[in-house]
């Protein structure tokens, strides 16, 4: 292979890479990624055990707390879905090593499958499972999809927590409106602003439909990962037919 050939290889190799990751980033499947973030919240909170299993936060605090005070068997309760997390967050870097991508392609597409089979098993699981199995599994799914995702239209965001979008629509919008932050603030606080309320919007829907539904509600977050992985995928494949 020549030089020439060589670095046309290389620029479709980027440009495939990089289509990728634009399709992945965009603020509709951003925004339906934290819908479904939202979503899980409110479906472990009502439903198994009054917690949210996407961040981590409230797992590390009540662990030490427990474990200082001497109650350390409730504290090491909460070891388990942070085990997970790290797992999850290790399994979705396993997908981005050259050697993976290599042989999957879409690194992106690969996290979003992952996450759907591990959502449709927990569905099929009956009412009366321990909440344990939930909260740690939907550790695992959250840490692969908040590593897998983290950028709309190229700037950081989380899918499956909010307080960092909060903030950075706070930082946009006062930026925009009393910094003089022109049209990259004005855009930035749009996309957070969406963003924001897409979470909101799926923690309300996974409060209210947990209760009639039962485990069956996550099938509802299978379906938007699903609409997610039908949105990235005809941009990869087209550009690397091209």
């Amino acid at each position: 292979m020549d030089a020439k050939s060589a670095r046309g290889t290389e620029a479709e190799r980027w440009a495939e890479g990089d289509s990728t990751d634009q399709a992945a980033s965009q603020l509709a499947n951003s925004a339906l990624l934290a819908m479904g973030g939202g979503f899980l919240d409110g479906f472990t909170y009502v439903g198994h055990g009054h917690v949210f299993a996407n961040a981590m936060t409230g797992n590390v605090v009540l662990l030490g707390i427990n474990c200082f005070s001497g109650a350390v068997g409730s504290g090491l309760r909460h070891l388990p879905p942070i085990l997970m997390f790290v797992l999850g967050v290790a399994v979705a870097k396993t997908l981005e090593t050259p050697a993976m991508a290599r042989l999957l392609r879409h690194p992106h597409l690969a996290s979003l499958l992952i996450q759907i089979a591990s959502l449709s098993a927990l569905a099929l699981l009956p009412e009366g499972t321990r909440d344990m199995w939930f909260t740690t599994s939907i550790a695992f799914v959250a840490s692969i999809q908040v590593e897998s995702f983290r950028r709309v239209n190229g700037r950081s965001f989380n899918s499956t927590y909010t307080t960092g979008n909060l903030r950075t629509f706070a930082e946009s919008c006062f930026a925009w409106l009393f910094a003089g932050g022109g049209g990259e603030a004005r855009s930035a606080t749009w996309d957070f602003g969406v963003i924001c309320f897409a979470f909101f919007a799926g923690a309300a829907a996974g409060g209210i439909v947990t209760m009639p539904l039962g485990n069956r509600a996550l099938w509802i977050d299978v379906v938007l990962l699903g609409i997610v992985a039908v949105r990235v995928r005809p941009r990869a494949v087209a550009v690397a037919v091209s």
